[in-house]
């Protein structure tokens, strides 16, 4: 998740600030009327939930065993988080990534990053080979450039090493035309194609000088992004070097925050259309990989293509701190704002358990307080704009949401990886 949303999800105009206004009151009325959770709600949930022994990979997978009838018949698992920047919960994806290749037959990792640098760490993933600055370069976002994220990166690559059954790593995203240029370059320049290096080159000129993206900036670019397509379909490309011009079609196209995750859903579609017998861990933001209703994000797309086959994980913490990002790229620690009264974390931090997880097919039957809209932490990689309060939005009922979800009591931040990488 690049850009932070509104409180409500959605972008602030001059004409839709009468109708926020409105929404905010019967907001508030609803939240008045919250019941506050009793302690039979808190006996319920240490019930209903099983704790979670270790976050980090290699702690074997005992505790993990009441996901899998959650995950048995899954093609797509969402893995989502509350922060772009949690140290402990990148870990436990990175556990639960284990878990899902080498005990539910998992075969790609799609990340919330671009198409283009996705192929280009996928290189590296696979060989061990590739140029060490163009490497670290294709985490894609700052964001995914920490120790935590390489070490799975390193993971990954060790695992292709020692086993037939390759994983595949993929970028969903198309918010960067660089490093899908950079691709498709190379390949003209493999088959002397003067006429894709024409468009490339068309492409990238435009890109450069394409400033504030207005209508006449948008059509040039669609129009350049068509013409290289239709290019790539003529020659028969290979489908893989054929999505580089699709990607970047749909960024020429500028989508805001919605469309953008109906593009990721597209994008991951395709992907699973290339590789019929693949099965995807599909990590970003718990708001994208939401399934309900509330908003159109890439989780409600993927629920509807693949049905039951798509299942959505959250996560969830109390307190402690997180990473965010300033305008030039820099970490800094933003301290996690505890659980507000009435949202889910306040009725979760009450659990005997420090790191759980909670089957919400089962426990949404006996929780009522997992059947009511209530706040939820949503902090993307930025501060949130109005302060530590707007670390929480309204979110639809948990269970309708996800399928489950991993709550952590406390977390601390993710840490910039700062050593020269990788290691030749």
């Amino acid at each position: 998740m690049r850009r932070s949303p509104t409180p409500n999800g959605h972008p602030i105009t001059p004409a839709s600030r009468p109708a926020g206004r409105w929404i905010s009151l019967l907001f508030l009325l609803a939240f008045s009327q919250l019941r506050a959770q009793t302690p039979a709600d808190i006996i319920r949930l240490n019930q209903q939930l099983t704790p979670i022994a270790a976050v980090r990979a290699g702690s074997g997978f005992a505790d993990l065993a009441p996901l899998a009838p959650v995950v048995a018949s899954a093609r797509v698992v969402g893995l989502g988080e509350c922060t772009h920047g949690t140290h402990e919960v990148f870990q436990l994806k990175h556990r639960l990534l284990e878990y899902l290749v080498t005990q539910q037959g998992f075969t790609t990792l799609a990340l919330e990053v671009d198409y283009g640098w996705g192929e280009i760490l996928n290189d590296y993933i696979q060989t061990g080979a590739g140029d060490s600055l163009l490497v670290r370069q294709a985490a894609g976002f700052t964001l995914w450039d920490t120790t935590e994220f390489w070490e799975m990166v390193e993971w990954m690559r060790v695992y292709n090493q020692q086993h037939a059954a390759k994983i595949r790593y993929v970028g969903i995203d198309m918010q960067d035309p660089r490093p899908n240029l950079l691709r498709l370059e190379h390949f003209a320049t493999q088959r002397a194609d003067t006429v894709l290096q024409r468009r490339v080159r068309n492409l990238r000129t435009a890109y450069a000088a394409s400033g504030p993206a207005s209508a006449d900036t948008r059509q040039r670019l669609v129009r350049l992004s068509d013409d290289l397509l239709q290019h790539l379909q003529t020659v028969a490309a290979p489908a893989a070097v054929q999505q580089h011009g699709q990607v970047l079609r749909q960024w020429a196209e500028q989508p805001t925050d919605l469309k953008r995750d109906q593009v990721m859903a597209a994008n991951v579609v395709w992907l699973l259309g290339q590789e019929p017998a693949a099965k995807a861990v599909l990590w970003a933001h718990n708001m994208h990989i939401r399934r309900d209703e509330y908003q159109l994000r890439m989780g409600q797309y993927l629920s509807k293509q693949f049905g039951p086959a798509y299942v959505a994980v959250g996560f969830a913490t109390g307190h402690g701190m997180a990473s965010v990002f300033n305008a030039g790229g820099s970490a800094q620690a933003l301290a996690l704002t505890p659980p507000v009264p009435n949202s889910f974390e306040a009725w979760l931090d009450q659990a005997s358990a420090p790191t759980y997880l909670l089957n919400l097919r089962s426990a949404a039957t006996t929780s009522k307080w997992l059947t009511k809209n209530r706040k939820f932490r949503n902090v993307g990689e930025s501060e949130p704009p109005r302060g530590a309060a707007y670390q929480f939005m309204w979110y639809a009922p948990l269970s309708s949401a996800f399928d489950a979800l991993f709550y952590l009591h406390e977390t601390s931040a993710s840490h910039p990886y700062r050593a020269a990488h990788p290691a030749r």
